[in-house]
């Protein structure tokens, strides 16, 4: 897939902030920042999961597509995202974990970035709770050090990259529309406890 636009600067002087995207940010100054920069309709489920995560203990980024249909072209990857807020966030703290979603029919958690101790201590929790765990493929390791989630003061976050039908499992019905995703399962919860145990060993 090619992205529709190169940059942040680029999205923003071609579509409405709050009427085609919307950006949240949320600095309870925390050393720990979780970000979803494909979140509402782009990657569906994905910004409900960094916000879950991130609760009321960690910082929150996330940049939300608000559009009816064809959110895909408000997607900017990973190592081109620089909105500048986000940029901000994450380059003050110390441990960054990003949340997208991958294809798949199967629910599988591919767990990427250069934060390779992290990675290790959510596959733990996730495995030891019944999640599958796998390596991610090229494209969506996050692995270049431009990512956004290796911006952070480490060098190295977690991007996790969650299948489509994993997060179906995380809404009632399995649904993936806007107005079902705040119905949320049990499953969601667990899943969520799984990363935020994970991250309170830092």
């Amino acid at each position: 897939m090619v992205d529709k636009y190169k940059n942040y600067d680029e999205l923003s002087k071609n579509e409405i902030q709050n009427i085609d995207y919307k950006i949240t940010v949320k600095d309870i100054n925390s050393k720990t920042t979780c970000i979803s920069i494909h979140g509402g309709n782009i990657e569906p489920g994905t910004s409900e999961i960094a916000e879950a995560i991130a609760g009321d203990i960690y910082n929150l980024y996330k940049f939300e597509g608000l559009k009816n249909s064809k959110n895909v072209m408000l997607h900017i990857t990973s190592s081109n995202f620089d909105d500048k807020n986000a940029d901000k966030l994450v380059a003050k703290s110390e441990q960054v974990i990003s949340i997208h979603g991958a294809k798949g029919d199967k629910p599988v958690t591919y767990i990427g970035g250069l934060d390779k101790e992290l990675g290790r201590k959510i596959a733990k929790y996730l495995i030891k709770k019944g999640f599958k765990v796998e390596k991610p493929h090229a494209g969506i390791d996050g692995t270049t050090k431009n990512n956004i989630v290796n911006r952070g003061l480490s060098k190295a976050g977690c991007q996790l990259e969650i299948t489509r039908a994993q997060r179906q499992l995380f809404f009632k019905d399995g649904s993936l529309k806007n107005s079902n995703r705040c119905n949320k399962t049990t499953l969601f919860f667990e899943y969520v406890n799984c990363i935020r145990e994970a991250l309170s060993e830092y």
